[in-house]
């Protein structure tokens, strides 16, 4: 059974957390901008700095979730997300402000890891990929409603409003967290010494490489798709795409993840990668709305179901006492992807403009069919999950 009581209250909980935290990321841009006078790339480090924070997050946490216990971690991760918030507005020089983002993102990444290794245990092995593809679907709600919002109240409500409205977000998020029973997993023993595979899990290192490259895509997506948009006259039609990208997304990955519990992962990561790299090609060709909107349905077919298959397959293939540090690492390379994309491929723009990069990242992509190949399609991998180490 996938939906009990446990995998609707982390869903929920999800779902409060990443709304504000996409919403966060459409406004603290613009406040940073408005309100300490920052210069646009001290603006968009402002708002990345939450991501940094993310990943501090994920790999502390990925090795202390059995010692420290679940419910604990949860907890804190969810009080340090809400306090943060509401510390936006008291925040009186860009510095603090960025201090702030900066535990932000502490939270997120504590929270996403003990909510993701959670499920990851809730879900009978022979489900996987249908229990972490629904699970998926609440941050795919997310990334709809959270830019919506954003833009929405930054029209009507000063920002300090907004800030305290994800605060509201975090305080909802912790009354549903408190109905979660405490999960029956087994506890690792303490251990004294540092050791780096405490925090990581080496074995999915490859395939969680080919998920950075694709969040390379995915990061430069979400930074410069508006920019692209407005020097084609499509400004309103790029408002709707990323709506276009999680309809998508959401109505096909309950598909994909009993693509993948009956067959296999290949059955979706490889024509996932295929329909990126055709999604990408299109918003380079892109001349009209529907060819904008068109490419969403692609990437949210592509990215959105890779993403989702890439996550079971990692779990998949490790045994339950490695899942926290799996999942850790997966969100990690993630986080990374997306963080470090935009600066790498970004000055690439002045020299190939907006088309030129999107083809770029469509290169890209074709090159992770062969990659994924090698880093994980030559040889059958066991579910490590039915061991019992």
């Amino acid at each position: 059974m996938i939906f009990t009581r446990g995998f609707v209250v982390l869903a929920l909980v999800n779902l409060m957390v990443m709304t504000a935290y996409y919403l966060l990321f459409i406004v603290s841009a613009p406040y940073a901008s408005e309100m300490f006078r920052a210069t646009p790339s001290e603006a968009g480090l402002a708002a990345g700095l939450i991501l940094v924070g993310c990943l501090a997050g994920r790999f502390v946490i990925g090795g202390l979730l059995h010692t420290l216990g679940y419910k604990r971690v949860l907890f804190s991760g969810l009080v340090l997300y809400t306090a943060s918030l509401l510390l936006y507005p008291m925040a009186g020089n860009l510095a603090m402000f960025m201090v702030v983002r900066f535990l932000s993102g502490l939270g997120v990444g504590c929270i996403g890891t003990v909510t993701a290794t959670l499920i990851a245990c809730m879900v009978p092995a022979h489900l996987s990929g249908q229990g972490i593809g629904y699970f998926s679907m609440s941050s795919i709600v997310a990334l709809a409603l959270g830019p919506f919002f954003g833009i929405l109240l930054m029209q009507h409500l000063p920002f300090e409003w907004i800030f305290l409205f994800c605060a509201l977000f975090g305080l909802i998020s912790l009354g549903i967290a408190a109905m979660l029973d405490h999960p029956a997993i087994a506890e690792n023993p303490a251990r004294h010494s540092f050791r780096i595979d405490d925090f990581v899990e080496f074995s999915v290192m490859p395939i969680c490489g080919i998920v950075a490259l694709i969040s390379i895509g995915y990061g430069c997506l979400q930074a410069f798709l508006s920019f692209h948009a407005q020097a084609l006259g499509l400004a309103h039609e790029a408002s709707l795409f990323f709506l276009v990208y999680a309809i998508t997304a959401f109505v096909l990955r309950p598909f994909a993840g009993k693509i993948f519990d009956r067959r296999g992962p290949n059955w979706v990561i490889y024509p996932a990668l295929a329909v990126t790299t055709l999604g990408f090609l299109a918003l380079g060709l892109t001349h009209s709305p529907w060819l904008l909107l068109f490419s969403g349905v692609l990437l949210g077919i592509g990215i959105g179901n890779f993403h989702s298959t890439a996550q079971a397959t990692v779990i998949k293939n490790v045994s339950k006492a490695r899942i926290g540090q799996a999942t850790s690492t997966f969100f990690i390379f993630l986080d990374l992807g997306i963080g470090i994309g935009p600066y790498l491929l970004g000055h690439a723009v002045s020299r190939a403009g907006y088309p030129g990069l999107f083809f770029m990242l469509a290169l890209l992509s074709f090159l992770c069919l062969p990659l994924y190949h090698i880093a994980h399609d030559r040889k059958p991998v066991p579910d490590a999950r039915r061991n019992p180490d």
